[in-house]
């Protein structure tokens, strides 16, 4: 719970340390295994995974063909928020690439939270919200105006650890490339 704690204090740098704590002490330890499951397509997602250690992805499944939405590693939230705040069943996946050491937070815990202390829980979830969105926006907009060069490029930019702990087919995947144009790209750009 201390490492835990340590990384909210530094991520939500902006709230009293009460706050933070009462943030952290909400989450539960879990531990996934490589290939494991965190939520399958048609289950509900009721919780919120903080990632202490391990490598996720999520994906959709259509006509038996893998689109994979985003990774999640050390030190990341990763959720399906649609399914988490609709209370509907899940279209995606989330499947540890790694050992995963996690902590999960509830949905019902976190409203709970909201009720507790409203204004400084609210503020904290919107933060969380808004750093999810801008996540989206940038991912979004690279696939509308980067070629895939440019989307590897940004990838490595921001995630430099990623090359090593994914397989490459699957990051050839994330940006919608074969492997093989990856390999040309990787050769060209280093």
């Amino acid at each position: 719970m201390n490492k835990l704690h340590e990384h909210f204090s530094r991520i939500f740098n902006s709230f009293e340390e009460q706050t933070v704590t009462a943030f952290a002490q909400a989450f539960n330890y879990k531990e996934f295994k490589k290939g494991e499951y965190l939520l399958k397509e048609g289950e509900y997602c009721n919780h919120l995974t903080f990632i202490l250690k391990g490598a996720m992805m999520c994906y959709y499944l259509k006509d038996g063909k893998q689109y994979i939405d985003e990774f999640s590693l050390d030190h990341e939230f990763i959720t399906d928020y649609t399914s988490f705040l609709t209370h509907s069943p899940s279209n995606k996946n989330i499947q540890c690439l790694e050992d995963c050491k996690v902590y999960v937070l509830s949905n019902e815990s976190l409203n709970q939270l909201y009720q507790t202390n409203s204004a400084n829980f609210e503020r904290l979830g919107r933060v969380m919200a808004e750093q999810l969105y801008l996540q989206w926006h940038e991912k979004s907009k690279s696939l509308l105006m980067d070629n895939a060069t440019e989307r590897y490029l940004k990838l490595i930019q921001n995630r430099a650890e990623l090359p090593q702990r994914v397989p490459q087919y699957l990051i050839a995947e994330y940006l919608g490339i074969t492997p093989e144009s990856l390999s040309r790209i990787r050769k060209t750009s280093v």
